[in-house]
């Protein structure tokens, strides 16, 4: 995700690469309410804020260990 900062959407295998987990992961994680997504042009899209969120909350837990 580095390589365009300025992105405000993230296809799904490219927040699974940012975290390193699998592609079903990251889906997992939508119908979990985990990580909110939304849909252009009938692909699912993560916006950049929702990865931050996320990333803040797992810091958060990893913190807290």
């Amino acid at each position: 995700m580095t390589n365009t900062p300025f992105k405000q959407y993230y296809r799904v295998d490219e927040v699974a690469e940012y975290f390193a987990i699998s592609v079903r992961t990251v889906y997992r994680l939508i119908d979990e309410g985990k990580l909110r997504r939304t849909k252009i042009r009938g692909c699912l899209r993560a916006p950049i804020t929702e990865i931050q969120q996320y990333e803040r909350e797992l810091r958060k837990q990893m913190s807290e260990l």
